[in-house]
C-alpha cells in the first residue's frame, strides 16, 4: 500500500478568471498542492481572487525561458509579480536558484511570511549525483520549505540517477526530483516513493507545462495499478 504520493497540478491560464475556473477543477480531484503558472497568463489581474478561490495550498511561480518558463523579461519583473502573489496570499513562491539578488529576495521573500521553494531546470540533460548534490547545497544554502530539481532525461538511466539521489537526500529535505521528457517518466512517477516531497500531473491533455507530464487520471491509475501489484 502506497501511504504518500502527494500531487501538484500545474495551471497554465491566460487569466485570472480563466486560472480560477482550472483551480476548481483542480480542487475536485483533490490533489496536494496547486502551482499557478504566471509566465503563462497574458494579463495578470487581481491575484487575491485565485487566492479566495481555493483552501489547497498555492504556488506562485513565474519561470523565466533560461529555466524552462515563457517570460523572456528581467527578473526585477518577476519579482514584483512575487511579490504581489504573496500579498495576496499564496502559500509558496517558486525562486529558481539562479534568480539575480536571490539572497536578498529570499531574505525579504522570508519576512513576508511565505513558504518557499528554490528551484533548477537543466533543460538538456540529467546531472550525475554529486553534481545534483552540489546543486542541492547551493538550494539549502537559502533555508527553503522545499527544494527543486529536475533534469532532463536523454536514455532511462538518467530515471535512476534522480531515483538514486532522492533514495540517499530526501530524508531530511523536502526533495522534488525527477527527469523530464519521454524517457524521463520512470521518474515523473516512481519518485515520491522514493522520498520525493511530489510529483506534477496535468489537469488535463493539452494543459502540461513540461514534456512528458501525464494527466492526474493517468497518473492515480498508473499508482493504482503498482499498488495492485504489490508495490
Amino acid at each position: 500500500m502506497i501511504k504518500t504520493y502527494r500531487i501538484c497540478v500545474p495551471v497554465k491560464a491566460e487569466d485570472v478568471h480563466s486560472a480560477i475556473k482550472m483551480i476548481m477543477e483542480a480542487e475536485e480531484l483533490m490533489v496536494d498542492f496547486i502551482e499557478v503558472r504566471m509566465d503563462y497568463m497574458k494579463n495578470i489581474g487581481n491575484l487575491s481572487d485565485i487566492t479566495g478561490s481555493t483552501n489547497t495550498p498555492l504556488i506562485a511561480t513565474f519561470r523565466p525561458k533560461r529555466q524552462g518558463g515563457l517570460f523572456d523579461g528581467k527578473d526585477e519583473e518577476r519579482i514584483k509579480v512575487l511579490e504581489r502573489s504573496i500579498n495576496a496570499g499564496f502559500e509558496y513562491i517558486d525562486l529558481e536558484l539562479d534568480t539575480s539578488g536571490l539572497d536578498k529576495t529570499v531574505e525579504d521573500f522570508k519576512s513576508m511570511g511565505v513558504k518557499l521553494i528554490i528551484s533548477h531546470h537543466d533543460l538538456n540533460r540529467t546531472p550525475t549525483i554529486l553534481e545534483l548534490r552540489w546543486l542541492l547545497s547551493r538550494e539549502l544554502s537559502h533555508e527553503p520549505d522545499i527544494c527543486k530539481l529536475v533534469t532532463y532525461a536523454n536514455n532511462l538511466e538518467d530515471n535512476l540517477m534522480c531515483l538514486k539521489f532522492l533514495s540517499r537526500f530526501s530524508r531530511n529535505v523536502k526533495l522534488v526530483c525527477f527527469a523530464m521528457g519521454e524517457l524521463g517518466l520512470i521518474s515523473r512517477i516512481l519518485s515520491p516513493l522514493y522520498g520525493g516531497f511530489f510529483t506534477f500531473a496535468s489537469l488535463k491533455k493539452g494543459l502540461e507545462t513540461a514534456p512528458s507530464q501525464l494527466t492526474v487520471d493517468e497518473l492515480r491509475t498508473i499508482v493504482k495499478v503498482m499498488e495492485a501489484v504489490g508495490f
